[in-house]
């Protein structure tokens, strides 16, 4: 498989957001770039391997491309576009909404595994939601997981790992726990968890479904 170049020589400062993309890449040995822009197609921050400007313009066009596609939701019947994947012979575009105001995108060579990428991008999303104190916004996806559970001392049980769309994911941390009303007889139980490529995120048990869910 043809792997990217090294990271290519950065032409603004770091952020906080750098280590978020930087890690999204280190989880995606065929990702040549991954970006933050906001609603104007700016760059917010990105990591590439490729040419700076070449990554901030891939944002800035996928940005264009899923407004268009949003301003046809209602007659295609898509409701709210929150995602876009395109493929071509010598490059894939994949993005993801994080807010009303934030995008990330993501350019990679041919051949990426769709479950996995979004899973990673969904991720970041979160990492980056935090990082700016935003909530999800209504359109924001539940997916339901597969935990599996480990004993715990002081409650029964706490999630050791968990698989979405058939990626397994190492939970190395649980930072905390807490419970909250559910919409049944039982309470949520909720735990924040990192996992063993750094990033945090809430997984929430529901008794009442006999469930769980991720959230940012």
């Amino acid at each position: 498989m043809t792997r990217r170049p090294p990271e290519a020589k950065r032409d603004e400062l770091e952020s906080a957001f750098t280590p978020i993309l930087r890690r999204l890449l280190q989880a995606l040995p065929n990702a040549l770039c991954a970006v933050f822009v906001d609603t104007e197609g700016e760059c917010i921050d990105y990591a590439s391997s490729i040419d700076p400007f070449e990554a901030k313009v891939s944002g800035a066009h996928a940005l264009v491309l899923l407004n268009r596609l949003r301003a046809s939701e209602r007659t295609l019947g898509l409701h709210e576009p929150y995602a876009l994947a395109i493929a071509g012979t010598e490059r894939e575009l994949w993005a993801r909404r994080i807010t009303d105001d934030y995008l990330l995108v993501v350019v990679t060579l041919p051949g990426a595994e769709s479950s996995q990428m979004w899973t990673l991008l969904a991720a970041a999303a979160g990492e980056f939601r935090t990082e700016v104190k935003a909530n999800d916004a209504a359109w924001e996806p539940t997916t339901k997981l597969e935990v599996v559970v480990r004993a715990a001392i002081g409650w029964p049980f706490a999630p050791a790992a968990f698989s979405q769309h058939g990626v397994r994911v190492t939970v190395t941390d649980v930072l905390g726990r807490w419970t909250e009303p559910g919409g049944g007889d039982e309470e949520l139980s909720c735990f924040r968890v990192r996992t063993a490529d750094g990033q945090e995120l809430t997984l929430v048990h529901d008794p009442n479904a006999d469930g769980w869910r991720a959230r940012s």
